[in-house]
């Protein structure tokens, strides 16, 4: 996203002489939820490779199982590699998703939103860039200027 925010900005900086040095990206705001259910995966991460690479003693440590695995830690242990896949790709695949909102707001200073990628689900065009300015009032600079 850094590299499209970088060529819209690069664009808009060429094309409209007042908006240089005026224009700033930041990350969008994720939903308190997803980075809740984030953290939950990482920690859901850790403990499957606790259960893998600690083995059996790990469950002495634990209150409530008296060194007792539950029944579904010997569904892991039967299938390490399944769990190490999952831990290693799957897991950090999925905390990055929830904590990434694939926002690419373009808001003029005033709080007018002039592009977003959130409503229309693709990316802004130069095209798009134009006539959102033009709606309120911003002209293309011309060679002459």
């Amino acid at each position: 996203m850094v590299r499209n925010f970088r060529e819209v900005e690069k664009f808009l900086e060429a094309n409209y002489p007042d908006l240089r040095g005026r224009i700033r990206g930041e990350n969008y705001p994720v939903p308190p939820a997803a980075q809740y259910a984030g953290m939950a995966l990482q920690v859901i991460q850790l403990a499957l490779l606790a259960c893998v690479f600690l083995g059996d003693t790990i469950w002495n440590f634990i209150p409530g199982f008296r060194g007792q695995p539950p029944g579904w830690y010997y569904g892991l242990k039967e299938n390490k590699m399944a769990v190490v896949v999952a831990v290693f790709l799957v897991v950090p695949t999925l905390v990055q998703n929830m904590t990434q909102s694939g926002a690419f707001e373009i808001v003029m200073d005033d709080g007018i939103v002039l592009f977003s990628k959130l409503a229309t689900g693709r990316m802004p065009n130069g095209n798009d860039i134009i006539e959102a300015l033009a709606k309120v009032g911003m002209t293309m600079a011309t060679a002459e200027q």
